[in-house]
């Protein structure tokens, strides 16, 4: 492997729920409306990077996650601040100061960092920014959400959505990189590469820091 970053503990954005089934972080599915379901991909990503936070810091004043009703309960109250609009949440400054909101309210000191990609491949931030936004996260041991509006050529990733990155990987000095993500309660493993090169929209890249 010539390049590689992971989180410590991508367990801890394992959800069981009461049949003992585990999942891969959380799926928007569980919202209880139907309008939650259909645009909760924002809230939901937002929530895994505050579970995983509080997985790793039990002191600061975040619910802890123990099961999946437990999961929701953080998923409705991100929701309050992460609050998708007509066109979901589709802007990385849209998520981000709504994930500000839910921490400021909490006392939690901690800032957001991000990454906004332009639709233009002129002006677009390089691929290399890009995965050294995510290395730098996941080597800080901090999950990172990923806006595609866009998938490109890609074919196992939704557009117009949120997922959460858990890893990346280049496996040879000229390969391509891949990421591994959370998304649906499933991992899946994208060619960030291959997104990078032909989503034909703008996204972006979020996480916490500290």
């Amino acid at each position: 492997m010539y390049r590689t970053a992971k989180l410590i503990n991508p367990h801890h954005l394992v959800i069981n729920d009461e049949h003992g089934q585990s999942f891969f972080g959380a799926d928007q599915e569980w919202y209880p409306l139907l309008w939650q379901r259909k645009a909760g991909c924002g809230p939901t990503t937002a929530s895994h990077l505050v579970l995983y936070t509080a997985k790793k810091h039990p002191h600061l004043s975040i619910p802890q996650v123990t099961d999946k009703q437990s999961m929701v309960d953080l998923m409705e109250a991100m929701w309050l601040h992460v609050t998708p609009g007509i066109m979901g949440t589709h802007l990385v400054s849209q998520f981000t100061k709504g994930l500000s909101g839910f921490l400021a309210e909490r006392s939690i000191d901690l800032a957001v960092d991000s990454l906004a990609l332009s639709k233009s491949r002129s002006s677009r931030a390089p691929l290399d920014s890009v995965v050294t936004f995510i290395e730098k996260s996941l080597n800080a041991d901090q999950p990172v959400a990923f806006l595609n509006l866009n998938a490109g050529a890609v074919q196992n990733l939704d557009s117009w959505h949120w997922v959460t990155i858990v890893g990346l990987e280049q496996e040879l000095k000229d390969g391509p990189y891949m990421i591994d993500v959370f998304d649906g309660g499933k991992m899946w493993k994208i060619n960030l590469a291959l997104w990078y090169e032909t989503t034909t929209r703008s996204g972006g890249f979020a996480s916490l820091k500290g």
